[in-house]
């Protein structure tokens, strides 16, 4: 686990938890969580807006050529 950030209380640390085991990506800002810089429900939605961008993109690169008619252009 790459949950490092120390001012979690038990429901944010399982979000993390979570959030990392359905994505397999290590939580961004959790350095910001612990300085004060960023709040959780800011980090919890920079994650997720991350993952929500990351996905679109990577699913827009690979379905424009699919050679499967639901998708892209074959």
């Amino acid at each position: 686990m790459t949950i490092y950030a120390k001012k979690l209380n038990g429901k944010q640390r399982a979000w993390l938890e979570r959030y990392e085991q359905e994505t397999t990506f290590e939580p961004l800002h959790q350095e910001d969580l612990d300085s004060g810089a960023m709040t959780f429900d800011e980090v919890a939605r920079a994650n997720l807006a991350w993952f929500n961008d990351w996905s679109e993109e990577v699913f827009s690169r690979i379905s424009s050529d699919s050679p499967c008619t639901s998708f892209g252009n074959g």
